[in-house]
């Protein structure tokens, strides 16, 4: 509005008031409404750009998020043998005279959960379980029955548990954890049936009279590391010798006493440091091959080192195995498991060589062997080389031999032949 101006009285006497131009009050509140239109307007478009912005990014974690999920997601399928239930963990053949061998198969039937406790102060997450167990099982292949099933039951989740077969005895030994106490368990190998716990076996060597607090069995050497409740450790246990040492240095001494002569073992060597692995066979005073065969085999690839044991060894054939590892070997067989190439995606090769030649006797392809034994890193971590190669073992009786992938199942094959047999996948736990 433009100032005001007095000027003196005219004629009439009186002041006037003459003012500039004048706005009538509904031009005022048009430019008003123009005004609230305009930053109306330009907060409505920026809060749509924030909210466009932010939307688009929630998208883009959202997206992660599933490629996260189904980066981890197992490729391939599984053949579920519902009367077998829980986690495979391992199985053992059990020679049966004038019939074929029965197999001991060994699941953890826990209906394990992922529990978290909150209080004040404190935060945790872990696995636990209800209806904590394992369960064994006596099968039967040529008859497809299954002739019995155990169920023992713990107090806390199975960690570790490994089972041996020794004389007509299975002997369970497992980790302490949580609640869960290291435990021995035996059973009998013909009927499946349990026979003694860990009181009943602490019982039999005076050496763990106080209480057994924590074991580690080592599956290779067949022994167990006891650690017992007066403060003793390294109590060694041997499995095929049914005693008991005092540290590996009187064991070693025991164990090479035993024996006398020469014999052989088989070892892969990494001649050119990469991937490739090369079969040797070592030729020593079996005195060291009971007690020292990894050393052996680390020596394979290095003559003057093994001299110190009056041992020699010499390459098998010009063959390369990608990644090869031995899993089991005796006077008879030595079987392979390796990969058909290099990388992050690959299929495992299952083959057998004959002890005595050192020629392959057979070789089965991935198409044969489980899904989870491939290997996929671009789509599952746990399908990696590094993550699956120790879960893999085999062992071999006779003109059978168990291919087994803990967590996984177990696959029988014929030793002479390689012909498949049958396959056991258990099925999960539900609630």
């Amino acid at each position: 509005m433009e100032p005001q101006h007095n000027y003196t009285p005219g004629s009439s006497g009186m002041q006037q008031q003459i003012y500039g131009r004048k706005k009538s009050k509904k031009g005022c509140f048009i430019i008003g409404l123009l005004i609230l239109l305009i930053f109306g307007g330009a907060g409505a478009y920026l809060i749509y750009f924030i909210y466009s912005k932010a939307n688009n990014k929630l998208e883009e974690i959202t997206d992660k998020f599933k490629d996260l999920k189904d980066k981890d997601r197992f490729i391939g399928n599984r053949n579920e043998d519902k009367r077998f239930k829980g986690a495979f963990i391992d199985a053992l053949i059990i020679p049966t005279t004038g019939t074929t061998s029965k197999v001991f198969i060994l699941t953890d039937g826990s209906k394990t959960y992922i529990e978290t406790k909150k209080r004040p102060g404190y935060y945790s997450t872990g696995a636990a379980c209800i209806e904590c167990k394992t369960t064994a099982y006596l099968f039967d292949p040529a008859g497809d029955k299954i002739i019995s099933n155990t169920d023992f039951k713990f107090p806390d989740i199975i960690t570790a548990t490994d089972i041996v077969k020794k004389d007509d005895r299975i002997y369970q030994f497992t980790r302490s954890y949580g609640e869960t106490p290291a435990g021995i368990n035996i059973y009998d190998a013909v009927t499946g049936k349990l026979l003694s716990e860990t009181g009943d076996f602490i019982n039999t060597y005076p050496e763990l009279s106080s209480g057994v607090t924590e074991l580690s069995y080592r599956k290779e050497e067949k022994i167990v590391k006891f650690e017992t409740t007066d403060g003793r450790k390294d109590i060694t246990f041997s499995v095929d010798m049914l005693k008991i040492f005092k540290n590996d240095k009187d064991l070693r001494t025991a164990q090479e006493n035993s024996v006398e002569g020469e014999a052989f073992i088989y070892a892969m060597a990494n001649e050119n440091n990469d991937s490739r692995r090369q079969l040797y066979r070592i030729t020593a005073p079996k005195k060291y091959i009971v007690s020292q065969a990894s050393t052996l085999m680390s020596y394979s690839d290095r003559p003057n080192m093994l001299k110190q044991y009056k041992a020699a060894s010499e390459r098998v054939s010009g063959k390369s195995y990608i990644e090869g590892i031995i899993y089991f070997q005796d006077e008879n067989n030595v079987f392979i498991v390796s990969v058909d190439k290099a990388g992050k995606k690959a299929n495992r090769i299952f083959t057998c060589i004959d002890a005595v030649t050192g020629s392959e006797k057979w070789s089965v392809e991935q198409k044969e062997l489980f899904d989870f034994l491939k290997i996929d890193e671009e789509q599952n971590s746990r399908q990696s080389f590094s993550s699956s190669k120790d879960k893999i073992s085999v062992t071999s009786s006779g003109n059978l031999v168990l291919l087994k992938i803990k967590g996984d199942g177990v696959m029988a094959f014929e030793t002479e032949t390689g012909k498949k047999l049958w396959s056991i996948q258990s099925a999960p736990v539900g609630f």
